[in-house]
C-alpha cells in the first residue's frame, strides 16, 4: 500500500523530460517564436546599467537564449530538464530539473527563464532555489504564459463539462 504524503503532483516530471527529449529534434521549427521570446527577455537587460559576469539560462531549449546572452555575459550556463535539449548549448550545458537545482548558493548574478517554470510542480520551491543560486544583488528575469493563452483551453473544458455533465460548475 502506498501512502501519499501530500497532494498529488500535477506534472509527471519524468514524462515531461521524455517529451522534451523527443521535442529536441524539432525545436528548430519553433526557432522564430523562441527567438522573439529571447529578444523580449533580453531587452529587459537594456533597462539596467548593471553588467553581469555569470548567468544561468534555465529551460534552455538548445541554448537559444544563452547564445544571445553570451554577447553580454562572459560565462553562461544552460540548464534544461532534458539532456537532449541541453546538449546543443555547448560546454556549459547541464541537464537539471528546475525543481532540484544543482547549483551552489550565489553561483550566478543573472538567471533567465523563458517558458519553462510553468511546468514545475512546486513553483514557490523552484523560485526559492533560483533565489539561492543568485548572488545577493542578482537579477532574475522570466517569461511565463499569462491568462490570455489559457482562455481557449478554459472554454474547451467548460464546453466539454457542459456536454458531459449537463452543465458547467
Amino acid at each position: 500500500m502506498r501512502v501519499m504524503s501530500g497532494p498529488p503532483a500535477p506534472f509527471d516530471r519524468r514524462a515531461h523530460r521524455l517529451r522534451r527529449d523527443r521535442a529536441a529534434r524539432l525545436v528548430d521549427a519553433a526557432e522564430p517564436l523562441l527567438a522573439l521570446l529571447a529578444e523580449r527577455l533580453l531587452d529587459r537587460l537594456d533597462d539596467t546599467t548593471r553588467r553581469f559576469a555569470r548567468a544561468l539560462d534555465l529551460g534552455s531549449r538548445h541554448g537559444m537564449v544563452a547564445a544571445r546572452l553570451r554577447g553580454r555575459v562572459p560565462f553562461v550556463v544552460s540548464a534544461d530538464l532534458s539532456p537532449r535539449m541541453a546538449a546543443p548549448a555547448g560546454a556549459q550545458a547541464v541537464a537539471a530539473d528546475e525543481e532540484w537545482l544543482p547549483f551552489a548558493p550565489a553561483s550566478f548574478d543573472l538567471v533567465v527563464s523563458a517558458l519553462s517554470l510553468h511546468w514545475v510542480n512546486d513553483l514557490p520551491g523552484a523560485l526559492i532555489q533560483i533565489r539561492q543560486a543568485l548572488a545577493p544583488d542578482g537579477l532574475f528575469l522570466a517569461i511565463l504564459p499569462g491568462p490570455a493563452p489559457l482562455a481557449p483551453l478554459r472554454a474547451a473544458f467548460l464546453a466539454a463539462e457542459a456536454e458531459l455533465a449537463g452543465g458547467a460548475s
